[in-house]
């Protein structure tokens, strides 16, 4: 009885060990269909727009789309799937080096999702709190 007690445990163990390493993933399709959505429930305008191939990341090319206020105002958002958060983490260190300063990198990052925010005028602060809490809400 002791031993069948004993496996229970150590097989309970393995089990929770073995989940606690696991990360979650976002999927491209439901992370994006709620961003946009976010976007748009905040009062911005948001276009798909066609990725570039030049501004690739880790070999992943963005998702890219333009938000604007009532039209005006228009910055470009770059939206990055990579593998896994710690691929997404090593992307942000590499990159830093090669970003203008019309953006932030590593602002907004959610497990192995980074999205970039590019202000064409340089107001980085403009859209903040709408990409914020376009990510960070479920």
């Amino acid at each position: 009885m002791r031993s069948a007690i004993f496996v229970g445990v150590v097989v309970l163990l393995a089990i929770c060990i073995g989940c606690r390493g696991h990360e979650r993933l976002i999927g491209e399709d439901d992370f994006l269909e709620h961003f946009i959505t976010s976007l748009e429930e905040q009062g911005l305008k948001v276009e798909p727009m066609e990725p570039s191939t030049s501004i690739d990341m880790q070999g992943k090319v963005p998702f890219q789309m333009s938000i604007s206020q009532n039209g005006e105002d228009r910055d470009t958002v770059f939206v990055y799937f990579l593998n896994s958060a710690n691929q997404a983490k090593q992307a942000l260190e590499q990159a830093s080096f090669t970003i203008t300063s019309l953006t932030k990198i590593g602002k907004y990052q959610k497990n192995n999702v980074i999205v970039i925010h590019y202000a064409l005028d340089g107001n980085l602060g403009k859209y903040d709190s709408h990409i914020h809490e376009a990510i960070n809400t479920d």
